[in-house]
């Protein structure tokens, strides 16, 4: 209900819908005489169905700092309360002087063997490594000149061969045509059809394709005499030395692998023999220093146990298992509401928010519902917080804070979608009253305002659907007229009483009671159907 009223003040304000003036003595315009009404013209349009709550940013999750070590400890450093921590950020640190002392030489003799461990380790897997690339490295070289010899003996070869061939008919050919040409030159130039220079040029062609067809036949005798068998041994020679390269790096990779396996076991050994004997003390000294689980807000101690909270200070001495500090995880923010038990059923898991916070203004995050309490919310007696009113626990994730990072226990409002009416229509809430059971409107008229039976549906925090009794574009008014006039007769009756006016004077509510269209008013409350 106090929603619904701040929702009726805000309407009130802003003047929703369309403005009209009208006055209860006869419904002309108000002309500085009645009281003027505001009203909304009925619209069609889609609705949103909305729930809007106010409740606390909290964290998703808190996790705890608790001290590992046995027995009991002095703090001797102590991040301050209220601090923001990131993930990994110290503390809290325990007096470890004593720990210190005893476990200083075993562990320098530690790191030693850890160091000669990882030495050992990394020549093994660097032997490993290079063996492997060694061997990798002759078998490709061994595969290279395999191909080479195959591909110079089934493919080069006889692709060189038959282009000193082709080069051959093409010699032979053109030295054909360059005879003939010649020839024919000959007997031109002897009947004057062509000077003896073009002759003279023929004749140099001629010589040209001779010397070009020995040139070829030439080429391809050395071919088969000399250059194939030469590189037929020469690839040949070269398989014959990568495959010993082959076998040679084989033995070589086995022997420095059995050499570096002997280091590193000799090397784990001693250190699993030094690790024993450091092992419970080096794990309370480690423990001796106390993290942040996740970024957040320290608080001391517990909250569901305040009283071990003064034991938390420098100086002040904490046991193993007890709860150090809480820190809330800002990574994963909610917003826990309170529903109403009239509304709890409209909500369902997954249904998107809206999230305003008036300490981040104009800062506007959405969310998603990720719990509803099964069991209403039990007030406290002994506090005063127990009410007849049943509200139920909701709580909603914020699914876009990015890299903000929000103050838990901040107020927030959240504003859940619960459904979506498309092309209906609906009024202000404000609009619709209820009465004898009948949800009812006033529609403004020349004559007055009229009374008007609604049939209602879904609302939402600001609207209501109209099923039936309204038209698009009808006037209705924001409030309940007659409700005002009876506020406004009873004002009056108790002024004139006060001021013991005389009998002939009329009050000015008994001549409103007079005017056309002014019912006497019956009880309403300005409750939506559906709600």
């Amino acid at each position: 209900m106090r929603r619904r009223i701040v929702v009726v003040a805000v309407v009130a304000v802003l003047g929703i819908g369309t403005a009209a003036t009208w006055t209860f003595a006869g419904g002309d315009a108000a002309a500085g005489g009645g009281p003027v009404a505001s009203t909304f013209a009925v619209r069609r349009g889609d609705l949103d169905i909305t729930i809007t709550e106010n409740g606390t940013l909290v964290a998703k999750e808190s996790k705890k700092v608790v001290p590992e070590f046995r027995g009991e400890g002095k703090i001797v450093f102590l991040l301050e309360e209220g601090k923001v921590v990131q993930e990994g950020d110290v503390v809290c640190r325990i007096d470890d002087t004593s720990l210190k002392n005893q476990a200083e030489q075993q562990e320098m003799e530690v790191v030693q063997a850890e160091a000669a461990m990882v030495t050992a380790k990394t020549e093994h897997e660097i032997q490993i490594t290079d063996n492997a690339a060694q061997v990798e490295k002759a078998n490709i070289t061994l595969g290279v000149s395999r191909l080479e010899l195959e591909k110079y003996r089934d493919g080069d070869a006889p692709q060189d061969r038959r282009v000193l061939e082709v080069s051959i008919k093409d010699a032979e050919t053109e030295f054909s045509h360059a005879q003939k040409r010649f020839e024919d030159s000959k007997k031109l130039v002897e009947q004057d059809f062509i000077k003896r220079s073009e002759l003279e040029q023929h004749g140099i062609d001629l010589e040209k394709a001779t010397v070009k067809l020995e040139s070829s036949k030439r080429a391809l005798e050395v071919f088969d005499k000399y250059t194939k068998p030469m590189s037929l041994q020469k690839y040949g020679n070269a398989v014959s030395d990568a495959e010993r390269d082959v076998e040679n790096a084989k033995k070589r990779a086995t022997s420095k692998l059995n050499q570096r396996e002997a280091d590193v076991l000799q090397a784990e050994k001693r250190l699993k023999r030094l690790k024993q004997q450091l092992e419970e003390r080096r794990k309370d000294l480690e423990n001796s220093t106390m993290k942040a689980p996740c970024p957040g807000i320290l608080i001391y101690g517990d909250p569901r146990e305040p009283w071990y909270r003064e034991q938390v200070k420098v100086g002040g001495t904490i046991w193993g298992s007890n709860t150090l500090m809480t820190i809330p995880d800002l990574r994963v923010m909610q917003v826990k509401i309170e529903v109403h038990e009239a509304d709890i059923a409209k909500v369902v898991l997954e249904q998107t928010a809206v999230i305003t916070m008036d300490t981040y203004p104009g800062l506007v995050l959405h969310g998603k519902v990720s719990r509803i309490a099964n069991i209403a919310a039990a007030g406290n007696p002994w506090m005063g917080t127990q009410t007849e009113v049943k509200r139920f626990d909701v709580e909603i994730v914020l699914t876009d804070t990015g890299e903000l990072t929000l103050k838990p226990g901040i107020s927030a409002k959240a504003t859940i979608q619960v459904d979506h009416q498309h092309d209906v229509l609906f009024v202000p809430l404000q609009c619709v009253f209820a009465e004898n059971g009948v949800q009812q409107c006033f529609v403004v008229k020349p004559e007055g305002p009229q009374r008007r039976t609604v049939e209602t549906g879904h609302s939402s925090d600001t609207y209501v659907e109209i099923r039936s009794g309204l038209e698009p574009g009808e006037l209705v008014l924001l409030h309940n007229p007659f409700l005002q006039k009876a506020a406004a007769d009873a004002e009056a009756q108790g002024s004139a009483a006060g001021k013991k006016a005389a009998p002939e004077q009329k009050p000015a509510a008994a001549e409103a009671s007079a005017s056309p269209g002014a019912a006497t008013p019956a009880a309403a409350t300005a409750t939506p159907g559906g709600r």
